[in-house]
């Protein structure tokens, strides 16, 4: 079984490094460049990520060695999350397997997730991580949720869509949706496994804000022992809310590993 979020993570990696080399020939469509700077600009949004239909799924492909059956399971979470007036993010994740995390990002950068075993910070989860390997041979289930809270990917989907218009090509514009080609270069595609890789935007603008944004992949990932490629395919969709987030819905015991020496009702 092969889990698709490796490729994933991959990918929005690329996305970010060939987004340097071609932020200074991108073109971007003047409405869909004010949109993304109305984004950017926005103090507090909500937005929820939607993945690809979990599987398991299987694929036979053929090969110079035969037929080949692999099995793609997509292991990326669902994501609810918020952004606060004052510069706090809560992000609520789940997993086809039914686990739940929630994690908090303070405006000054400290983080907490919610755990069966409380509410820990990013050392906190390592330590128990580490823990975990020395004194089991074999992985449990307390590992499996301490390696969903390690270090989570807490960027805002302002820095990931910017990034993704910046690599892309030309655009084009069917209504109110602005869709464009994202260019992998071959060398950083290479070293990451991934080939014949194509990946799709698609950025719905109304009213001088962005909507919703859609990341499409079609390629596949090089299998070097079996010296075969395996397809790959995946969707990532965001949409996005605008309703402003004074407070978050946190319990006291996440402030407390943050601001133990503030009260609830200074916050």
């Amino acid at each position: 079984m092969m889990p698709w979020r490796l490729a994933w993570n991959g990918l929005l990696a690329l996305v970010a490094v060939n987004s340097l080399a071609l932020s200074l020939r991108a073109e971007v469509p003047r409405a869909l460049a004010a949109a993304l700077e109305n984004l950017r600009e926005q103090r507090s949004y909500s937005w929820e990520i939607i993945n690809a239909d979990p599987g398991p799924v299987a694929q036979s492909t053929e090969t110079r060695r035969g037929r080949v059956t692999t099995v793609q399971q997509n292991l990326a979470s669902h994501v609810i999350a918020s952004l606060a007036s004052n510069g706090d993010m809560l992000l609520k994740r789940d997993w086809p397997d039914g686990g739940q995390l929630d994690t908090l990002v303070t405006a000054d950068g400290q983080i907490v997730t919610g755990t069966p075993e409380g509410w820990l910070t990013n050392q906190e989860v390592l330590t128990a991580m580490a823990d975990e390997r020395v004194n089991t041979n074999t992985p449990s289930t307390r590992y499996q949720w301490l390696r969903r809270a390690d270090r989570p990917d807490t960027r805002r989907p302002a820095e990931e869509l910017a990034a993704a218009v910046r690599a892309a090509g030309e655009f084009e514009v069917s209504g109110d949706t602005y869709v464009a080609r994202i260019r992998i270069g071959d060398n950083a595609r290479e070293s990451s496994g991934l080939s014949a890789l194509a990946v799709t935007l698609a950025v719905t603008v109304r009213a001088g804000v962005v909507r919703d944004y859609q990341l499409t992949v079609q390629g596949s990932r090089s299998l070097a022992r079996a010296g075969v490629e395996v397809p790959l395919s995946d969707d990532r969709f965001v949409i996005f809310t605008y309703l402003p987030v004074r407070k978050l819905d946190v319990p006291d015991e996440a402030w407390a590993k943050v601001r133990p020496t503030k009260s609830a009702a200074a916050r």
